[in-house]
């Protein structure tokens, strides 16, 4: 076992994994002071520190195809990406020097005469938030698209968006460009109605989201949710990208878009959700007391409207508001019944912690089909799916 607390400083939240210019293992650690740490765990050595986020980094992602390059979500409601082979040498300058100015909890862009970090990796991009049409809350996710130029990010504000980048500079250059993201190319945010706390491209054109569970006063209690669907614009995009054109942005899509189509969904009646770990279509759904493990291609296919869209456009048949209201809590009434407590269509295997009388779950992960356990008191344990049920 490797500790690393004396050369972290800080409450951990977020980590993945990346390689170095020489393809050695690293290790990407972030956490509550929004400073990001880069570990090798073969020397043992901290390798890099990285600054740049107005508040606490809630996740980190590699892409999957280029783990060199990094996004991390953070509470100043934006996400940055870095490439962690740019040398510390190379000077950082701002695409737009008065951006700079802005500050948290918008963002803390760089310019080349502030102090980054320590050792290589740089920020060449992050999204513009909190101002214009970037998220309006703290972003919780986000997840690079394997062939694009696009990062999609989920937030408290019940949305998702993509975002186009440009790439960062080759490690031979002397400038990188710090840019600012200022609109997303497509924003969804009408099948959630409450903060999207994992975001995830199962393939080229298809995603998966998931939100948490929210009470609230009266009828207003909203079961989570895990929604698989499909981006109707990739085929353009591609076609875009292949040819050399930009692709041009519109005002709808960007801030209300209805290119998507909802291929499933389910609704979770469990208050201590955790974001689900995906392996291919494998995942694991955690709470604090049950852990699920889910084959997502067996969720089975939704033919019906999106009940949720009837909650945000009004039926003008109904002529008075205590009837149109009746309806909404009969819509969620409706919803909230059907949520599934452990058992629902796609779970291939589950284990019931409380019944084990062990520590609460603080996180698990499916690993080439073996199921890693993590409880509170930092106790680790293994399971093959199959023998989830019997332990």
């Amino acid at each position: 076992m490797i500790s690393i607390r004396n050369i972290i400083p800080q409450q951990l939240r977020a980590m993945t994994w990346s390689l170095s210019p020489t393809l050695s293992p690293l290790l990407v650690l972030a956490g509550i002071q929004g400073i990001i740490y880069i570990y090798d765990p073969l020397s043992k050595e901290r390798v890099s520190v990285l600054r740049g986020h107005g508040g606490r980094i809630t996740s980190v992602t590699a892409h999957p195809r280029k783990p060199h390059i990094i996004c991390t979500t953070s509470r100043d409601h934006t996400m940055r990406l870095w490439d962690l082979h740019l040398p510390k040498p190379m000077k950082v300058v701002a695409a737009d020097p008065e951006a700079a100015r802005l500050g948290p909890p918008f963002g803390n862009p760089l310019t080349g005469g502030e102090e980054e970090g320590i050792g290589p990796g740089k920020c060449f991009a992050v999204s513009a938030g909190g101002v214009g049409d970037g998220h309006k809350a703290t972003v919780l996710d986000a997840s690079l698209h394997p062939f694009l130029n696009i990062v999609a990010t989920s937030s408290v504000d019940h949305a998702v968006m993509l975002w186009m980048y440009e790439p960062p500079p080759s490690p031979t250059a002397s400038v990188c460009t710090l840019a600012i993201i200022g609109r997303p190319v497509f924003c969804f945010k009408r099948f959630h109605m409450a903060q999207v706390i994992r975001v995830h491209w199962l393939s080229p054109s298809v995603l998966l989201s998931q939100t948490s569970q929210s009470f609230s006063a009266g009828h207003d209690n909203f079961p989570g949710k895990l929604v698989v669907w499909e981006w109707l614009h990739y085929e353009a995009l591609k076609e875009a990208a292949e040819n050399g054109v930009k692709y041009a942005r519109d005002y709808l899509n960007s801030t209300d878009s209805s290119s998507y189509k909802i291929l499933a969904e389910v609704h979770i009646r469990q208050p201590t959700a955790m974001p689900l770990s995906i392996s291919g279509t494998m995942a694991t759904l955690t709470t604090s007391s049950i852990i699920r493990v889910i084959d997502l291609s067996l969720l089975i296919a939704r033919a019906r409207p999106d009940p949720d869209v009837a909650l945000l456009h009004r039926d003008l048949s109904l002529e008075h508001e205590e009837e149109w209201q009746e309806k909404l809590r009969e819509i969620k009434r409706q919803q909230w019944e059907s949520a599934g407590n452990l058992w629902f269509p796609g779970v291939v295997d589950a284990v019931e912690i409380v019944n084990q009388n062990l520590e609460k779950t603080y996180n698990a992960v499916l690993y080439h089909g073996i199921l890693i356990r993590v409880g509170e008191r930092e106790r680790v344990q293994v399971w093959l799916p199959s023998e989830a049920l019997s332990h």
